[in-house]
């Protein structure tokens, strides 16, 4: 019997388990066997026994069958804008790797490494952290995803087998999650944690004080996650060979051409307005991708044709992202969610500060990965732990700090929006980046429950 049967089998038993098993004491029948819909969705997608794609549909499609959810709720959920982002994002890679911008950049990021491929994975997580923190991190994502992309095809990297691709790919999502959380403008879970949070306390956090405690963080987790992506799968160096043909290449291009002139004015003018839409509502971050996608096809511009969009863009990826989409809303109409948050702090109360602050954290790090839906979990949980906190006297801006980090950051799993952009490319799979994500998820609990609060009393909240 081969893995992907036992597999199938396993999961078919776990849910199995949780349809027949006595509903836990606050938890409906359609809660307890959501929560085994979840577990079997992390095992299929960890051991990869299908398709993701096809594994989060049959979960998605198994929701109404088994009452955790009607057939209205499932097709609706599935339609998200992060989908229509993640096309839109998709054609701008396209159109960028049709030019020899990637090769440009590329090229200047390979005269600093050199021949060393750790060092490179390096530059390319530190330019991606740098742009996310003032860039939305998914189109960060997919805007160094195709730089990437042009220079692993020039080192003739090999999906699936390829180390050096194995780190680009993972690297490149990690560090835009990082830089996301330095600023408030970093990501939108900020600024909506910082308003619920303001609305209910009347506690204004400060856009300068979010980045004192969002700097640090970044600056540890971004050389950890690199070290431990480059010594879990050690990348390949580049050939001297290589590296001398991208030199070559890139200084016998000449000045810019027409074409990459319009790319550059588009891309640009896209992360102009993804920039100032953390202030302007109407610049919403995937109608702007949109209407970039729209321009490129636009008469006199002319960069993409309907061909080139529909064969670049990963449709294992948009099906992945709705599957989850619907069976995470399935998931929180039931309260199961809510339930879990209550009995994990219901175990730490009357525990040290520490202890609970260590136990809310852990909570929000396991959350993220059965709820992969970031503005769902900042929604859920930011003022019932603030609440905590402020009982507690732990502080209320720590815990609400910290619920944001985690409501927009996973290391372990691939099935947050902005991993999945990278992983359906096919060069790593999940239990890649278990192997290299545990060791970034176990000192940001660390970070989050020693070093935040300290920092938000040193502020003075």
């Amino acid at each position: 019997m081969n893995k992907r049967v036992v597999s199938l089998l396993a999961g078919l038993a776990i849910l199995l388990l949780f349809c027949l098993m006595p509903t836990p004491e606050g938890l409906s029948r359609a809660a307890t066997i959501s929560l085994g819909l979840l577990l079997t969705g992390i095992l299929l997608w960890i051991t990869e026994a299908m398709p993701l794609a096809i594994s989060a549909l049959l979960l998605m499609v198994l929701m109404p069958y088994l009452g955790v959810t009607n057939f209205a709720t499932v097709w609706a959920k599935f339609i998200s804008s992060v989908i229509f982002f993640v096309i839109a994002a998709f054609g701008l890679t396209v159109a960028l790797l049709k030019t020899n911008i990637p090769l440009r950049i590329t090229a200047a990021l390979m005269k600093w490494s050199g021949t060393n491929a750790s060092k490179l994975v390096f530059g390319f997580m530190c330019c991606t952290a740098l742009v996310s923190t003032i860039v939305t991190n998914t189109a960060d994502c997919a805007l160094f995803m195709g730089l990437a992309l042009s220079l692993l095809r020039a080192n003739d990297a090999i999906p699936g087998k390829s180390n050096l691709g194995k780190c680009m790919m993972m690297g490149v999502p990690m560090a835009a999650m990082l830089g996301g959380g330095v600023t408030p403008a970093g990501v939108s879970i900020n600024i909506m944690a910082m308003n619920m949070f303001s609305s209910h306390t009347g506690i204004t956090i400060k856009f300068l004080d979010w980045v004192i405690m969002g700097l640090p963080m970044c600056i540890i987790l971004l050389p950890i996650c690199w070290w431990c992506l480059t010594k879990v799968f050690k990348p390949e160096d580049i050939s001297e060979e290589s590296l001398q043909t991208v030199l070559k290449q890139a200084d016998a291009l000449g000045p810019l051409s027409i074409v990459e002139k319009k790319v550059l004015v588009i891309v640009s003018l896209m992360l102009a307005f993804w920039v100032a839409g953390n202030w302007v509502p109407a610049l919403d971050a995937t109608a702007v991708a949109v209407f970039g996608l729209v321009v490129m096809f636009l008469p006199g511009v002319d960069l993409l044709t309907f061909d080139e969009l529909t064969k670049g863009v990963s449709w294992n990826v948009v099906l992945l992202i709705g599957g989850v989409q619907s069976l995470a809303a399935g998931i929180l109409s039931t309260g199961a969610a809510a339930w879990l948050v209550k009995s994990a702090m219901a175990i730490v109360a009357g525990a040290s500060n520490t202890t609970i602050m260590a136990g809310a954290t852990t909570l929000l790090s396991f959350l993220h990965l059965i709820i992969p839906v970031g503005p769902a979990i900042a929604g859920m949980t930011t003022i019932p732990l603030a609440d905590v906190a402020a009982l507690t006297g732990i502080s209320p801006v720590a815990m609400t700090v910290m619920v944001a980090f985690w409501a927009a950051i996973s290391f372990v799993l691939p099935i947050d929006c902005v991993p999945l952009i990278t992983y359906g490319l096919g060069y790593y799979k999940m239990i890649d980046m278990v192997k290299a994500g545990w060791i970034p998820t176990i000192v940001m609990i660390a970070y989050c429950t020693y070093v935040l609060p300290v920092l938000a009393r040193m502020l003075g909240y």
